[in-house]
């Protein structure tokens, strides 16, 4: 298979699974509303995937692929073997921690349950960690195995067979009315993806033929800084669901939901968008060209700014009927609705700071800079933190937080960037300035009562309109979407 039909499938199965993870919440929703039981069932359900790209989600990208690339598949066997073995090792005992503190462990991520509902969770999330985390992180290794073959789209077929399964399990949770069947879902779904993540490792490739038992020491030193930096931003997340859960039952489910679905897009856009611009990227710093690299970085940045503008102003038009759509069955009435719509509307006020620390990081990155990462993430999730203890148990303080988190981790990034680069990018920086004012000015306007009780069609026109101006102006004008353009234009003229 070529490497652009790879891509192509790799970008439809991301998209995918991402979709699917919509639906999993979706079906949370229908069946618990927005209580202390749907906020139980998030919290196990979200703990595997948190603890695993806390503890070793980067080490994938960072460390491992980087070793395995290039090599034969005998070496790559070797090398996937010894890090599984780790995996398994490592993980089997935070599974056992995980079940022996299980109760603890929902009151940091949740401390707004109320006992039953605590208990219930404490109960179905050790369960499933015994199971979900090593094979989590084993099948991680197998992706990672996966992608330095260049066959990445068994690490996003492996994300979708494991929602499949998920959804599957809830909806028997819910039937059957037995909440630990919620923990049977999740070790069904990390069993699955797991067994997929074998099976395509195994196909055409060599038994490994261990000399070496474990990693080796300067590895495990490389992934210790990568996890430092990506389990940082994990934080912001876990940190700001439980200032969320202090405000009452059903809160964590509010803040869920418009997360999730607020920064749907512009991840998955910024999957596509990266592709191009490194490729830009990496090539004029290969052939030594500073200037052309830091134009190339200029122009990136500027493309996620206007993007992220353009996702955030759409959204926050088409909010109500989307959440309709997705949640607007089941036990989820219309106040509860608008209070995830609220919410949803001031996250999506973040986007240009999501995207500009998305492109801060891609770049540092490629300069070898983890530590400033590390630096810029740890300096945002105590500004997190600090906003978060001061501010009083109202509906926004988890916004605001999660916010405060942002802006300071962004600010120091671009400030060690620009430091490195010897280029401050005012123009794209005043961009964003600009581009969080107007979506929060926007988000006000919404927000008032008159303008709230907008027919839905009415504001879904709007944002399809929007949408489709933004989208021509972008590929267009816009040097990064220029090149999206002419690549369209290759694939299906075949010129």
């Amino acid at each position: 298979m070529s490497i652009v039909r790879v891509f192509s499938l790799s970008l439809l199965l991301l998209a995918a699974s991402r979709l699917l993870g919509v639906v999993r919440d979706a079906v949370v929703a229908s069946q618990f509303g927005l209580s202390g039981h749907a906020d139980a069932a998030l919290v196990v359900l979200s703990y595997p995937d948190f603890t695993v790209s806390l503890l070793w989600g980067a080490a994938v990208p960072a460390v491992m692929v980087p070793r395995m690339a290039g090599r034969t598949l005998s070496a790559i066997a070797n090398e996937a073997a010894r890090w599984s073995r780790f995996a398994l090792t490592f993980f089997a005992c935070a599974g056992i921690m995980s079940w022996l503190f299980s109760g603890v462990i929902v009151h940091w991520l949740a401390p707004g349950l109320g006992a039953l509902d605590a208990r219930r969770a404490a109960g179905a999330l050790g369960l499933s960690a015994l199971i979900a985390l090593p094979a989590g992180a084993v099948a991680m290794v197998g992706a990672a195995a996966l992608q330095a073959q260049r066959r990445l789209q068994w690490q996003y077929a492996g994300h979708v067979v494991f929602n499949l399964v998920l959804i599957v399990g809830l909806l028997l949770a819910a039937k059957l009315g037995r909440f630990d069947w919620i923990a049977a879902g999740i070790a069904a779904a990390a069993i699955a993806r797991l067994a997929l993540m074998r099976w395509a490792a195994g196909v055409g490739g060599p038994s490994p033929v261990m000399t070496e038992r474990w990693p080796d020491a300067d590895a495990l030193r490389a992934s210790a800084l990568a996890l430092a930096a990506s389990g940082l931003t994990v934080l912001y997340t876990l940190a700001a669901r439980a200032f969320a859960s202090d405000a009452g039952p059903g809160r964590l489910g509010v803040f869920h939901y418009a997360q999730r679905v607020g920064e749907l897009p512009l991840h998955t856009v910024f999957a596509v968008a990266a592709a191009l611009a490194l490729a830009r990227l990496s090539a004029a710093e290969a052939a030594g060209d500073a200037a052309g690299a830091r134009e190339r970085g200029r122009q990136w940045m500027q493309s996620m700014l206007l993007v992220a503008a353009l996702l955030g102003a759409c959204g926050m038009l088409i909010a109500p009927l989307g959440v309709r759509l997705l949640f607007g069955w089941g036990r989820m009435n219309a106040a509860s609705q608008a209070e995830v719509v609220q919410s949803m509307r001031w996250i999506l006020c973040l986007l240009p700071l999501q995207a500009a620390q998305l492109v801060l990081s891609a770049r540092l990155n490629s300069h070898r800079r983890i530590a400033d990462q590390v630096l810029g993430y740890g300096l945002g999730l105590l500004a997190l933190l600090a906003l978060g203890w001061a501010l009083p148990d109202a509906w926004w303080r988890a916004l605001a937080a999660y916010g405060a988190g942002y802006l300071v981790a962004t600010m120091v990034l671009w400030q060690r960037l620009s430091r490195h680069t010897l280029d401050v990018e005012v123009r794209n920086l005043s961009m964003l300035a600009t581009a969080c004012a107007l979506l929060g000015l926007l988000a006000s306007i919404l927000s008032h009562g008159s303008v709230a009780r907008w027919p839905m069609l009415i504001e879904a026109l709007l944002a399809a309109l929007a949408f489709a101006i933004g989208t021509v102006a972008l590929l267009r004008w816009d040097a990064l979407g220029t090149v999206a353009r002419q690549a369209l234009e290759r694939r299906y003229t075949r010129r």
